[in-house]
């Protein structure tokens, strides 16, 4: 590990009441010593020191600031953190006298990478740092502060350990095998094996949802022209994002807007309406809103309850439901709560599905309006159990892996267990057995970071903001 001094401004870009520039490593101290005022002639570790901050004789800023004596740190290092003003240039010129004074600029995560490396966090509790950090949602916060805890590195640690005694078992068995009754024998092996299986594949069942509530369900809008898409969009953002007009074919591109519905970050599109045209820039923008919809992971179909739904809508739904999270939505339901139409021969939305739908409606159909949010909270209530129930409590009591890279080496360990297992079946010598089983050892091992390559740990923390 690099051994400089390094800094980094610690808080978000932008205009605040503090900003925070940290400092970490051998040399921390003595960089406060020549930059700060007055200094204490013995600084005591987590005390904070009021004075100021100068260049020569220049006083750039006036500030607070802490010395956190090594190991008692967040990178187990001398540390020093300085609380300023939080306008970006004052921060700015406090970074600049440090950095003149013997620091060096922070890379991508260096600190949290310091981190791990002094053995105060595991991998999977320093990817978790960035996790908390871009939470957009209680779950997400709940499931990232679990894995920095330590449950998700608890459970792999409890496995790596399970794994580690068959080996030792085998290995005695193999080196002396006058002691073979001391050494587990097969069966024992084989039917702990399918419980810790079972275990590793139910956590890396859990990667759907960690990937939902870290990332967001990417969802579309779609629908004919003028039913209603782009209202619908702005009552769930509660703004005036999406341009609204009588005049069909408004909407020619895909307009993409993250918010959270119900605990579920949703990165939401709406899209251009499904006609027969013969405008070309209108045939693109229904081109993107095909490509949305076969991208997205929930679509709201949005017809006209006044229409119903028609052959068009048919046959883009039966395009889509069997293999998407899909909610049909009756939209424009105020009027009919109006009376407007009220009478005979005003259509059923519903019987009109039933009697011309080719196939059994498996998507679920709300009543909603768009113009005055009813049916919303149903909207929003089946959004939450398509993704969320079940799966993470409200109370977070469940590890769920959030990264593509846990799942990945969760699925490696599954299989060198299940080889194994084939193997110890069919005989194989005890000695090639072990081999499988240790590869399922060191993929357990690459999620803790226990056995991993300089090349992987600079690409994950190169995901970190600098000053983290």
């Amino acid at each position: 590990m690099n051994q400089d001094t390094i800094v980094a401004i610690a808080t978000a870009h932008g205009v605040g009441a503090v900003g925070i520039v940290r400092i970490s490593g051998e040399g921390a101290l003595e960089v406060l010593r020549r930059v700060f005022r007055p200094m204490p002639a013995k600084t005591e570790s987590h005390r904070m020191y009021y004075g100021k901050i100068f260049c020569g004789n220049e006083v750039v800023d006036e500030v607070m600031v802490c010395y956190m004596k090594a190991p008692r740190s967040f990178t187990c290092e001398d540390s020093v953190e300085i609380y300023g003003h939080g306008g970006m240039f004052v921060l700015g010129e406090v970074l600049s006298v440090v950095l003149e004074n013997g620091a060096r600029l922070a890379e991508a995560g260096e600190f949290t990478k310091r981190a791990f490396l002094n053995g105060r966090l595991n991998l999977s509790q320093a990817e978790a740092v960035a996790d908390l950090i871009g939470a957009k949602t209680a779950a997400a916060r709940r499931a990232a502060l679990r894995q920095l805890g330590g449950g998700l590195s608890s459970r792999v640690e409890g496995v790596r350990d399970r794994i580690l005694m068959w080996l030792a078992h085998i290995e005695l068995s193999i080196d002396y095998p006058e002691h073979e009754e001391e050494a587990r024998n097969v069966s024992e092996i084989l039917s702990e094996a399918d419980a810790v299986i079972s275990d590793l594949q139910k956590l890396a069942a859990t990667a759907s949802m960690g990937r939902i509530i870290r990332e967001g369900v990417r969802t579309a809008i779609v629908g004919r022209p003028n039913v209603g898409k782009s209202t619908l969009l702005n009552a769930i953002l509660h703004e005036n994002r999406a341009i609204v007009h009588e005049t069909a074919g408004t909407t020619r591109d895909v307009l993409t807007e993250e918010v959270r519905v119900a605990d579920v970050p949703l990165i939401i599109m709406d899209t251009a309406g499904l006609r027969e045209t013969a405008d070309p820039i209108e045939k693109i923008g229904i081109q993107k809103t095909r490509d949305a919809a076969l991208d997205a992971e929930l679509i709201l179909y949005v017809a006209d309850m006044a229409q119903g739904l028609t052959q068009e809508d048919f046959e883009e739904i039966e395009k889509f439901s069997d293999e998407k999270n899909f909610l049909v939505l009756m939209n424009k339901a105020d009027k009919f709560s109006q009376g407007q139409f009220s009478g005979t021969s005003s259509p059923n939305p519903y019987e009109l599905f039933e009697k011309s739908s080719t196939k059994t409606l498996t998507a679920k159909t709300l009543r909603v309006s768009a113009r005055t949010g009813e049916g919303l909270e149903d909207v929003f209530s089946e959004i939450r159990k398509l993704f969320m129930a079940g799966n993470i409590g409200t109370g977070g009591e469940d590890e769920i892996i959030t990264r593509e890279r846990h799942r990945v080496l969760l699925a490696q360990a599954v299989g060198h267990l299940e080889n194994a297992k084939r193997e110890l079946r069919e005989g194989v010598p005890e000695d090639l057995v072990s081999v499988s089983l240790r590869a399922a050892y060191i993929a357990l091992g690459e999620i803790l970071g226990k056995e991993i390559g300089d090349d992987i740990l600079d690409r994950i923390f190169a995901e970190f903001c600098v000053g983290k």
